[in-house]
């Protein structure tokens, strides 16, 4: 009884180690894992960033291997026409760069279908893209004992918040005007949203609004970037002593030239005034200069300032800003004589109809008087002038 006992056991070791020399296919899931150790094998040994397995991507690529093993055929169309990349739009997946290999094997050896993915140039080209950074893998065990595999590479892209997205934005143009050794930039809240609503319009094929006119001077930029980098053209434009204040509006979707999404940023850079910090006598000068050069043109003497009413028109000028009105006399003034005023953001600029004054060639003399203000946001000057004639 005891040796039959140890020859059943001897018998049993036997067939237990005979059957454990035969290869024991694996669960789906190792074979997966497998492939993915030598993916990243491959792209650490060249210094290539380890790509980060996606749980989204897998479920893609299973569906991929399932759709081909029911249809037994090799492809990168599923069986409705769908590409991959319209797979990863339906599945709501955002991304920069997408790639795929498939593969059918009659083996379930990890090493051997990897082999086989790195002997063609188009497979091994997606395994070493520096640019990929995520991976789905795939595979199924069809009917035919045929495994069926699919690997999903992408350069993925992550949806901020529009407010998220803003601020990274005004940070890379901190950064760029520090670089430079500029102040930093600030942003008002009316501009920015401004600026939002001009990028959520040109997104949609929408008319751009006008410029609100209290902006004052205002160059415009657009930017479609999923990456949210500034081009180089607009950096320059940025470090710009001409600037110091700025507005950032963003808008995420899915574009035709961008179907695995986008921002696409709007930045306004507002022009410091070229009149910062001059007197109201320099700007008087700006005003008489820009009409004796009118008048030059014409042949017409120059017009030459007259103290008495230049101090007239600089008292009526102070009480028509503080009013915030465009036009005031003097109460009691004893000014006889003809006398405008107007409001402008460039005191080179004048009211059109008042050509036919200004013109007169039998004209000698004008008093001037301009009284400033500047707003804060957006930053601007505003000049309340009169003239009198």
């Amino acid at each position: 009884m005891k040796k039959s006992l140890i020859a059943l056991t001897m018998i049993l070791w036997a067939w237990t180690a005979c059957f454990a020399a035969i290869p024991q296919s694996p669960d789906i899931s190792a074979i997966e894992e497998k492939l993915l150790e030598w993916v990243n094998k491959e792209r650490t040994a060249r210094n290539l960033n380890s790509l980060r397995f996606s749980p989204s991507l897998r479920a893609v690529a299973i569906e991929h291997s399932k759709d081909m093993a029911s249809q037994q055929s090799l492809t990168h169309l599923s069986s409705s026409g769908n590409s991959y990349l319209d797979r990863l739009v339906e599945a709501g997946l955002f991304f920069i760069e997408i790639g795929e290999n498939v593969a059918v094997s009659d083996t379930f050896d990890a090493a051997f279908i990897h082999q086989g993915f790195m002997e063609s140039p188009e497979h091994r080209d997606n395994i070493l893209n520096p640019k990929y950074d995520t991976v789905g893998i795939g595979v199924v065990y069809s009917k035919d004992r045929e495994y069926f595999v699919t690997q999903d590479f992408s350069q993925a892209l992550k949806k901020l918040e529009t407010d998220e997205a803003e601020k990274l934005i005004q940070d890379e143009i901190t950064k760029i005007r520090k670089e430079d050794v500029l102040p930093p930039m600030s942003f008002h809240n009316i501009a920015n949203n401004f600026a939002r609503r001009q990028s959520r319009n040109k997104a949609s094929g929408k008319p751009l609004q006008n410029i609100a006119g209290y902006f004052g001077e205002t160059h415009i930029h657009f930017i479609t970037t999923p990456t949210l980098v500034i081009p180089k053209n607009i950096s320059q434009k940025i470090a710009s002593e001409l600037y110091e204040i700025g507005a950032v509006g963003a808008w995420f979707g899915r574009l035709e030239d961008y179907p695995g999404g986008t921002y696409l940023i709007t930045i306004f850079l507002f022009p410091m005034s070229q009149f910062e910090g001059m007197e109201e006598e320099d700007f008087s000068k700006i005003v008489l200069d820009a009409m004796n050069s009118k008048r030059g043109k014409k042949g017409f003497a120059p017009l030459k300032l007259d103290g008495r009413h230049s101090k007239n028109a600089s008292d009526i000028s102070r009480h028509i800003k503080v009013q915030q009105a465009t036009s005031y006399v003097l109460p009691g003034s004893p000014i006889s004589r003809q006398v405008v005023s107007y409001v402008t953001e460039d005191p080179r600029v004048w009211p059109a109809d008042l050509d036919p004054v200004i013109m007169n060639p039998s004209l000698r003399r004008i008093g001037i008087g301009i009284s400033s203000q500047k707003s804060e946001e957006p930053q601007r000057i505003t000049f309340w002038v009169t003239l009198i004639f």
